[in-house]
């Protein structure tokens, strides 16, 4: 059976850092983002506990006012992660900004991994695991890549 991510084209070590002049941009701001909203949907939580629901005073429009600006920096992280699955790049942590690049390795579907700060992508991992489990690139994805010859002259 043939998956959506069989379909999807594969990136090599070499496109795969081609994308990272864009994938930084949008990682740095998907980070800031995620962050954002996290604290202030956890202030939010904190300041409306205990408050009867529907209760209309200034305190309560302005933690309204705070929810839908809130509810627009969502909207605007949807779109960030979006931008990266429409260059096939997969976002799997935007709190830590992991990013993960399909690609083929000796025939077995897996990821190249990318952490923002990151100079370039140095790590991969089996499409089974997670970015915690990542590894060094190695020798067959090398070759993969066109960076070095497939085989050794003699």
């Amino acid at each position: 059976m043939t998956t959506s991510a069989t379909k999807q084209p594969k990136f090599t070590i070499r496109t795969a850092n081609q994308t990272l002049p864009l994938v930084r941009m949008i990682v740095d701001d998907i980070v800031v983002l995620s962050k954002q909203i996290k604290e202030t949907r956890e202030r939010l939580d904190y300041l409306c506990e205990g408050r009867p629901p529907g209760e209309d005073d200034e305190y309560s429009k302005e933690l309204q006012s705070i929810q839908i600006s809130t509810d627009e920096k969502s909207k605007l992280l949807d779109r960030f992660l979006r931008e990266l699955l429409n260059i096939n790049a997969i976002p799997n942590s935007a709190d830590d900004g992991f990013v993960d690049f399909p690609a083929v390795r000796e025939s077995e579907e897996v990821y190249l991994c990318w952490r923002q700060g990151e100079d370039e992508v140095m790590h991969w991992h089996l499409a089974n695991e997670d970015c915690s489990q990542r590894r060094p690139i190695d020798l067959p994805l090398i070759r993969q890549s066109g960076e070095l010859p497939i085989s050794n002259p003699v």
